[in-house]
């Protein structure tokens, strides 16, 4: 079934104030300029990584920064730099930051909430014991325990009340003790930020994170109650996107102003999971916050990561950000993203 199925249901039903699509806009955050060979890189192995991203097909964009400069940046498919791309779970990492920064502001006292406690009203006689275990901390590692959204995500999407959903799904597993991937996790945390801080998701990072970072949200979608999705679904440029890497990179800092705490950037990315993946070049792949973890060419990677091929990869290490978009329009089982992966081992960080 199309992903793209899931969104003619959220368009139809419920996205508020979705009724045109994004329409080009400058950002306010003006990278600055160099090139790869200035910046220590090879110029002609990033040459030779956007002619191979071209020919793919489904990359819509990619760029390449180093030290804070812009050295590579290419458009394809009728994409350029001031057009909002859709994005898929990318947006799950600018969701994490937003929860640091409750955090920091104290309207979340601990991660370790329970998060039935901010949900009284969801609460219902049967309901299964240990959803009054599920943590915040649980959410942001993908642990709440209900199945992967591969097997419940659209029947949630058609009904009126997605949280109310999400509570009366079966418990899989104990909370805590399993990794499952699924959206709906998102979906709590962002409504939880609108809990504690009178705010939609979307318009808390306006005041605290993109407003600061001097980017711009064109669009996030939200659900039926008015809560900002969370997981997916929200459109900027890539230059705008990889403004979340530097802000990373750069201790939570953008132009001396301190948007989020080392301390959280340092939990988010920190393995929550037992044992490491692999995946042909991308090896020791692991989960943190809302982040990717793995390592590629010796490198330590934290990644934003998105289904069908879009990414925002972070490399300490060599001060190096990767942003890519792709053909958002796909179905579960897409074989997008791992060619993806390829160019940026094979010829970027190659490059370095």
């Amino acid at each position: 079934m199309k992903r793209s199925v899931i969104f003619l249901v959220l368009i139809t039903l419920h996205l508020q104030g979705c009724n045109k699509e994004p329409g080009p806009g400058d950002s306010p955050y003006d990278w600055p300029l160099s090139s790869p060979s200035a910046q220590g890189l090879d110029r002609i192995k990033i040459d030779a990584a956007c002619k191979k991203a071209g020919e793919l097909g489904s990359v819509d964009a990619l760029l390449v920064l180093r030290n804070g400069y812009l050295v590579a940046e290419e458009y394809y498919n009728g994409y350029g730099r001031d057009v909002p791309h859709q994005l898929w779970s990318v947006t799950k990492s600018f969701l994490s930051a937003l929860v640091g920064i409750a955090l920091d502001k104290g309207l979340i006292d601990d991660i370790d909430d329970k998060v039935i406690d901010y949900f009284p009203e969801y609460s219902y006689a049967g309901m299964d014991p240990r959803f009054n275990d599920i943590t915040i901390r649980n959410l942001l590692a993908m642990r709440m325990g209900i199945d992967r959204e591969h097997n419940n995500l659209i029947s949630v999407l058609t009904k009126d009340n997605w949280i109310r959903e999400t509570f009366n799904l079966p418990l899989l597993y104990d909370p805590g003790t399993k990794f499952s991937y699924n959206s709906l996790q998102s979906l709590l945390l962002s409504a939880i930020i609108t809990k504690t801080s009178g705010m939609t998701a979307s318009q808390f990072a306006q005041n605290y994170l993109t407003g600061p970072m001097g980017i711009e949200i064109s669009r996030w979608g939200s659900d039926p109650q008015g809560n900002t999705i969370g997981g997916y679904d929200l459109y900027m440029t890539p230059r705008e996107m990889a403004v979340l890497g530097y802000l990373y990179l750069n201790g939570g800092v953008i132009d001396v102003r301190q948007i989020i705490s080392q301390e959280w950037i340092d939990l988010s990315w920190q393995k929550t999971c037992l044992t490491d993946g692999s995946w042909g070049v991308l090896t020791e792949y692991n989960y943190g916050f809302h982040w990717w973890i793995g390592k590629m060419q010796g490198c330590d990677l934290f990644i934003a990561w998105g289904m069908g091929g879009q990414f925002i990869f972070c490399v300490p290490e060599h001060d190096l950000i990767v942003v890519v978009t792709s053909n958002p329009d796909i179905s579960w089982e897409n074989d997008q993203e791992y060619p993806v992966i390829e160019v940026v081992s094979d010829y970027i960080l190659s490059a370095l």
